[in-house]
């Protein structure tokens, strides 16, 4: 049987791992003897694509055919800010397609530890990303010529890595998880045999460390201004920014302050910050995170007092300031991962081992019962609100509920000799149609003309591994009447995905 690898497909980095019979798991590495893989790609004039450390060294000369953070744009058109298409040598290509070729480095790297082709994975997402950003992540694994077996969320998966490396540790743990372009908080029940619960879950798709690199980016423009200099007009200089700005990040985490020379206008310019400085420019970001922090918790149930460990996982968790910040509201020194760039990868190893049948069942890991997650995002339909005659979403399926879950609604016809019902799915916490997303529609047809008020009873369903089916009857008479499954078609149409299978099929990735 082919072997199974736990994939954590990062807006920054990525690491492939996998968990032998006896529950041993390995973090592959390159040729270079390199673990973490940069998701960035460089499309050379001629040649294929280069994806990693050697792509990202490329990233200031010839910026315009670099391709980084495209996990932000999952599910979307564009991950680019301004919203236009990445385009190059007349190539538009979509994050799901990048996220491919980045897939396929890290099954290339498998491939040559273990002599054998990769074919079936599972890969983590950030907990709070929702059907569309899910959809797409399958769709990027298939393009890569991957069965996915599973998408895993990534503190769920951190959270397994570090349960066993210290086993025998009930209690609640909160799981801070912030990487390069994602935020996520999440509350845990840990049982003594190891058996994980997710209580709640929170965060922010849009929050990482490659934000913070723009607000130290900000604070150079603005030095560079004052002193006659401009670093933002051409592309290359803007990359060095970035670049000198993220290396500066990562210093101020182990010194008082970190200085680099700006290039601009044909000349130099020292620039200097210090990590109260830098911690300043934090302060809307840390109250951002305090506030979906202590709403997770609430969520829970819980008050920070309930919480027994506070687990840090992801690269930019290593900013002095949050780990102030949760010790604050804990009243504890949070704990870390034992590798934080490399947990999220073992955690899903961990998983596809046990959920692939590979494990020895004398093995601690095969003994430890399969983590339970919950909905991170409500579902509900399109109802009209009997008390003002409004459209709006009913949710039948709330946020934090317990995966897998299954639900039913009564709703009833608002017109006499009504033959038919329009059933729309949508995934959102709020009342409001215009702030949630409709993930599908269906039609359903009455045997006969029917009274207003005629029950029409929902039956909604989401799966362990999030996939959601929703089911509508007569409710007077049990006949079926129509069913909504979202098969995870992802951003791209089916045309769209064949057309991209091929064109990836003739390219190799380097």
């Amino acid at each position: 049987m082919d072997k199974i690898f736990g994939i954590d497909l990062g807006t920054t980095n990525s690491v492939i791992a996998h968990t032998d019979s006896n529950g041993m798991t390995d973090v592959i590495a390159g040729q270079d003897g390199g673990r973490i893989v940069p998701s960035v790609i460089y499309f050379p004039k001629d040649g294929d694509p280069v994806v990693g450390t050697s792509a990202k060294q490329r990233a200031i000369t010839e910026p315009e055919r670099i391709a980084q953070l495209f996990k932000r744009g999952m599910g979307e058109r564009t991950f680019l800010e301004n919203e236009q298409p990445f385009v190059v040598d007349g190539k538009t290509w979509s994050p799901e397609e990048l996220s491919s070729l980045v897939l396929r480095k890290l099954a290339q790297m498998a491939q040559e530890q273990y002599g054998e082709p990769v074919r079936r994975a599972v890969i983590t997402v950030p907990a709070y990303f929702g059907e569309g950003e899910r959809a797409a992540t399958q769709s990027a694994g298939e393009l890569a010529g991957l069965e996915v077996l599973r998408i895993l969320n990534e503190p769920t998966a951190a959270a397994l890595a570090h349960g066993l490396d210290h086993p025998g540790e009930p209690g609640r743990i909160l799981v801070f998880d912030l990487g390069g372009g994602t935020f996520d908080v999440t509350v845990m029940e840990v049982a003594a045999d190891g058996g994980m619960e997710v209580v709640a879950t929170g965060g922010d798709r849009r929050l990482g460390g490659m934000d913070f690199d723009q607000l130290i980016v900000q604070k150079m423009t603005e030095a560079a201004n004052a002193a006659g200099l401009d670093i933002t007009t051409e592309a290359w200089a803007r990359q060095d920014a970035y670049a000198k700005a993220e290396e500066m990040k990562k210093e101020l985490s182990t010194m008082e302050t970190s200085s680099r020379s700006l290039t601009g206008s044909g000349r130099p310019l020292q620039f200097d910050l210090s990590r109260s400085d830098f911690e300043a420019l934090l302060a809307e970001k840390l109250q951002e995170v305090e506030d979906t922090t202590l709403g997770t918790i609430e969520q829970a149930d819980l008050k920070p007092s309930d919480i027994t460990k506070v687990l840090m996982v992801g690269g930019s968790s290593r900013i002095p300031a949050f780990q102030k910040l949760l010790a604050k509201l804990m009243g504890r020194d949070p704990a870390f991962s034992r590798n934080l760039d490399e947990d999220v990868a073992r955690g899903a190893a961990i998983l596809a081992a046990k959920e692939g049948g590979e494990l020895d069942p004398r093995s601690q890991l095969a003994q430890m019962p399969p983590p339970v997650d919950v909905a991170s995002h409500g579902l509900g339909v399109s109802a009209i609100n009997a008390e003002n005659g409004r459209l709006m979403n009913s949710i039948i399926i709330p946020a934090q509920s317990k995966v897998p879950a299954e639900e039913e609604q009564i709703y009833y016809t608002v017109s006499e000799g009504q033959t038919q019902v329009k059933v729309e799915l949508n995934e959102g916490d709020d009342e409001e149609l215009e702030f949630v997303k409709q993930l599908g529609q269906g039609l359903g047809k009455f045997e006969r003309p029917v009274p207003k008020d005629h029950p029409v009873r929902v039956k909604l369903a989401f799966t362990k591994d999030q996939i959601i089916n929703l089911k509508a009857y007569d409710g007077e008479s049990g006949i079926f009447l129509c069913e909504i499954e979202v098969e995870r078609p992802g951003n791209l149409s089916k045309t769209e995905l064949s057309q991209a299978r091929a064109l990836l099929s003739r390219m190799e990735v380097k």
